[in-house]
């Protein structure tokens, strides 16, 4: 990304699109200091943004593993359970999908699809911290998305589900 493609925001401080595992553009949304410009912070930081996002492209795997080991596969079955039964142990979601339990941990990871990623560089590059928003389709979790906290040494947290 460049500093072109992000333009100032209510909610963020700036925001922008890209693609990341899907051809569909996802929302990139900036944290900055508002000690300082917006453009002078975004061209600073565009290498440590991309580094960013070039690292969440390339950990598909190892954030999926990580959502399963957080017990999200148990948490969607939940969801799916309390979803309308058309058989024995198959639900339609509310996305009107059929989805049969148990669910896999393979289906799980392949449904994972990213929403929009928040960067906070509000702390400077050192202490920068991102939130990933990640849906799944079939919509295990009937609209609501999980949450994946990455720290500034990458280890990363899933904090449940968000909306």
């Amino acid at each position: 990304m460049e500093y072109q493609d992000f333009r100032e925001d209510e909610l963020f401080s700036m925001k922008g699109k890209t693609t990341i595992w899907t051809d569909r553009m996802i929302d990139v949304c900036l944290q900055l200091s508002e000690e300082r410009g917006k453009r002078e912070q975004v061209l600073r930081y565009i290498d440590a943004i991309n580094a960013q996002i070039d690292w969440i492209i390339q950990s598909r795997g190892v954030i999926a593993d990580m959502l399963v080991k957080s017990g999200m596969v148990s948490l969607a079955e939940d969801w799916i359970a309390g979803s309308e039964e058309l058989d024995a142990q198959i639900f339609r979601l509310e996305d009107g999908t059929e989805v049969k339990l148990p669910l896999s941990e393979k289906a799980f990871k392949e449904s994972l699809r990213m929403e929009s990623i928040v960067i906070d560089l509000r702390g400077g590059r050192e202490n920068q911290t991102a939130e990933l928003y990640l849906f799944c389709n079939p919509d295990y979790f009937a609209g609501h998305s999980l949450l994946v906290c990455i720290n500034p040494d990458s280890t990363m947290e899933c904090r449940g589900l968000a909306g």
